[in-house]
């Protein structure tokens, strides 16, 4: 197919000369076996590399807290409180998740922490001279991060004690878990064969 067939939808009028052997080229005989449609492609570039652009992956970016809370803690319980039937095992998992969450919230105070930085050092006297409406906006900006923060340490502070942003998963872990304990039990104690004679 060539570029005539693909503008136009005909093919396009050639006449053929036979070529001798002086005329003939090796790398022509090698190009002509090539099919030219393998390397031509139909769509723009910007529809082939769509996906891969950094934008469009920023927009369905999910944070780290939104993975931790998305996790489906009741089928991770039930899995758990099916392969290892102890309470105690359970309390150390319910720590570990309190744990996870914990790394989250201090990774995110961090976080605000650094633009907060930033934030303050470009607050000077000149900048709100010069510029009072960007100077409240950024002003503005610092509050809601501070505020942030201390929601962060407020949730921070309830993960130990399994409350908070926390306690949706730490309570479908727990009730997971004694599902499988259960399953566990009917399986293995209540309705096994027994004999006493």
């Amino acid at each position: 197919m060539n570029i005539l067939s693909k503008l136009f939808g005909k093919k396009a009028q050639t006449t053929e000369v036979s070529p001798t052997l002086e005329q003939i080229d090796p790398f022509q005989i090698m190009d002509n076996q090539i099919d030219k449609s393998l390397f031509t492609e139909d769509r723009h570039p910007n529809e082939l590399f769509l996906d891969n652009e950094p934008g469009s992956r920023r927009k369905t970016r999910r944070s780290i807290l939104e993975d931790l809370k998305s996790k489906d803690y009741y089928a991770m319980g039930m899995r758990d409180g099916f392969e290892d039937p102890n309470f105690e095992t359970m309390n150390q998992l319910v720590k570990l998740i309190s744990c996870d969450f914990k790394e989250v919230y201090t990774l995110a105070i961090q976080e605000i922490d650094e633009q907060l930085f930033k934030i303050e050092r470009t607050l000077i006297p000149q900048f709100e001279e010069e510029m009072p409406f960007e100077y409240r906006e950024v002003q503005l900006q610092k509050e809601k991060l501070e505020e942030q923060k201390r929601d962060l340490k407020l949730q921070f502070d309830l993960a130990a004690v399994g409350e908070g942003y926390i306690e949706k998963s730490v309570e479908q872990y727990k009730a997971g878990f004694k599902k499988g304990f259960r399953q566990w039990t009917n399986e293995n104690i209540l309705f096994q064969p027994f004999n006493s004679l």
